[in-house]
């Protein structure tokens, strides 16, 4: 939420409940305001900021308190598990959003303007929609993609999945940032520097609760071991 916050507190009066720590004095420095659980799935829109794995834990626990047309709209980086879960939880007079903004601290550091961000019309009216649409869109500049929430997991099994994937392990074999590096070289080493410093809680969210990336990653490794093979028996 810290890295949200200040993007969203233009267009929303912004109170924030931290289901496992108490960061009043850094929610305040925010320009928020601290709330309990209660007090904040009482809101107009409520944003869920949780990994996909905990998110039907959660909405279990706030669905006594989700108001009568309350908007819902988690922002997860795996859809579907978290779709399902507000779908099963949440009272059906209150409405749901998916989105997933596909950037983070690190690589929105600059500006989030033209970054990437999918959205999901999943249980709400059009103007309700719109107008976190409008929000997104024309007002935070953010370049929308409306998709389902199993065509947002099968894409990002390949952009996240293997990017991340790849990515950290490039960060584990530390390879350096060479001054004779070629343009696809200086691709793979920004790749490493991007997300080889993710937590290990994403990299395992984004490896495991997206129900389409292991199939994706086994084809992968299959791939890396018919190459490494054709090269062991084709040398000299």
């Amino acid at each position: 939420m810290e890295f949200f916050t200040p993007h969203l507190l233009p267009y929303f009066d912004i109170k924030i409940y931290d289901k496992w720590g108490n960061k009043t004095e850094g929610i305040q420095s925010l320009w928020a305001t601290p709330g309990n659980m209660q007090e904040t799935s009482a809101c107009d829109y409520v944003m869920l900021g949780y990994p996909a794995k905990y998110i039907s834990e959660l909405v279990q626990d706030i669905s006594q308190y989700v108001k009568k047309d309350t908007v819902v709209f988690d922002i997860c980086s795996v859809k579907t598990p978290a779709v399902q879960a507000m779908i099963e939880y949440l009272p059906s007079d209150c409405h749901i959003v998916a989105t997933h903004p596909i950037f983070w601290p690190q690589s929105g550091k600059n500006g989030i303007e033209w970054l990437k961000c999918t959205l999901s019309q999943v249980r709400v009216p059009d103007e309700k929609y719109d107008f976190l649409k409008h929000i997104f869109w024309e007002k935070m500049w953010l370049k929308i993609f409306e998709l389902t929430p199993e065509e947002h997991d099968k894409q990002m099994a390949y952009v996240q999945g293997i990017t991340h994937f790849i990515g950290r392990s490039l960060k584990k074999m530390n390879i350096p940032n060479a001054e004779l590096a070629t343009c696809s070289y200086s691709d793979l080493y920004t790749s490493s520097e991007t997300v080889g410093y993710d937590s290990d809680e994403l990299f395992l969210s984004i490896q495991t609760d997206n129900p389409y990336v292991w199939e994706v990653r086994k084809t992968l490794m299959q791939e890396l071991e018919t190459q490494n093979t054709w090269i062991e028996n084709n040398k000299d």
